[in-house]
């Protein structure tokens, strides 16, 4: 064993083929995710009424799907499948196995779950948008007027009215 493996760091065998390693977490995360967004096509196509499928559609299916044994444990086998692969692509960077363990996968998970709610965030706007509702904080462009500048002041100074 050598010096350097015995402080604890890892030889360099792995750290050379980063991409490889970050390539192969990268299809199992595909994997794990691709698998619960088919399983749920599967089900909206499934209950396709008249060759439409439409938002409600899905709703419904991944509402009811959330309530099923088969439809959570697809889900949670997803999740796990997620944070496999997470673990698999942060393997040459991290060091620490507690870290690689445990750490990776809770940060993997919670970002599947933030990247879920970033997505119906977009797709809400994007919904509102095509319905022609005015958003907040926007910088105009609904198509309306412009408001008119508001009337010149008068020559009087304020205090000195006539």
């Amino acid at each position: 064993m050598t010096a350097e493996m015995s402080d604890g760091q890892q030889g360099a065998a792995p750290r050379r083929r980063r991409g490889w390693w970050v390539l192969g977490g990268f299809l199992v995360q595909a994997i794990g995710a691709g698998g619960v967004a088919a399983f749920l096509w599967l089900k909206v196509r499934n209950e396709d009424l008249g060759g439409h499928i439409t938002t409600m559609m899905v709703r419904l299916a991944w509402h009811s799907e959330v309530h099923t044994r088969q439809g959570l444990a697809v889900l949670i086998a997803g999740a796990v499948i997620y944070a496999a692969g997470s673990m698999v692509m942060a393997r040459p960077y991290v060091t620490n196995p507690a870290t690689l363990l445990v750490a990776v996968p809770v940060a993997a998970v919670v970002g599947l779950l933030l990247l879920g709610v970033l997505a119906i965030i977009v797709a809400l706007i994007v919904f509102l948008a095509t319905m022609n509702v005015d958003l907040p904080g926007g910088s105009g462009g609904s198509g309306k007027a412009k408001r008119k500048p508001p009337a010149a002041a008068s020559a009087v100074p304020p205090g000195q009215g006539q």
